[in-house]
C-alpha cells in the first residue's frame, strides 16, 4: 500500500514538473498604480497598486521609493478602540505565487508625503523592490480624492 502511495506521489509531482509549475520563478507586474492628491496640498497620501505574480513561485514586496514625494512606506489600514482609522507602519508584503495583492484604503498601501507640485492626471514614478523579482517601476496616476467614489 505504502508503495502505491508513493508511486502515485512521484507520478503525480512528475506531472506537475511537466506542465511547467515546479520552480518557475516569481513574475511580477505591477497594474493599475494611483496616488491620491490630498486635500491639502504638501499632506501625507496614499499610492495604490494591483500586483500581480503570474509566476509559480511566491515573492515579497521589500520596499517602495518614489522620485518625487517624501518617505514612502508600506502601511496597512488599522481601527482603533474608538473606531478610529489610522494607517500602521508595516513589514514585507507577501505576493503569493499565481497571485495578487490588491492595494486599498482599508488594506496594504504606499503612504507617504504628497509633492505639493502633483496636479491631477499627473504620472508619478515609483519603484517597487522585491526579493525575487527586483526592481519595478512604475507610473501611478495622481488622482483627487472624492467622496462616493472609489479611490
Amino acid at each position: 500500500m505504502v508503495a502505491l502511495a508513493s508511486l502515485a506521489a512521484v507520478g503525480a509531482l512528475s506531472a506537475w514538473t511537466a506542465a511547467g509549475y515546479a520552480g518557475s520563478p516569481a513574475r511580477i507586474e505591477v497594474r493599475e498604480g494611483r496616488v491620491l492628491l490630498p486635500v491639502v496640498p504638501g499632506r501625507t497620501t496614499n499610492a495604490y497598486f494591483r500586483i500581480v505574480n503570474t509566476g509559480g513561485s511566491p515573492d515579497r514586496l521589500l520596499s517602495v521609493t518614489v522620485r518625487s514625494g517624501r518617505d514612502p512606506g508600506l502601511t496597512v489600514h488599522r481601527m482603533n478602540t474608538s473606531n478610529g482609522a489610522y494607517r500602521e507602519r508595516s513589514g514585507p508584503v507577501d505576493i503569493p505565487a499565481y497571485g495578487e495583492v490588491e492595494m486599498s484604503p482599508h488594506g496594504q498601501a504606499v503612504t507617504l508625503g504628497a509633492d505639493p507640485a502633483w496636479q491631477p492626471g499627473e504620472r508619478v514614478t515609483f519603484t517597487l523592490d522585491f526579493r525575487r523579482a527586483g526592481e519595478v517601476t512604475v507610473d501611478a496616476v495622481a488622482r483627487p480624492v472624492t467622496l462616493g467614489s472609489p479611490p
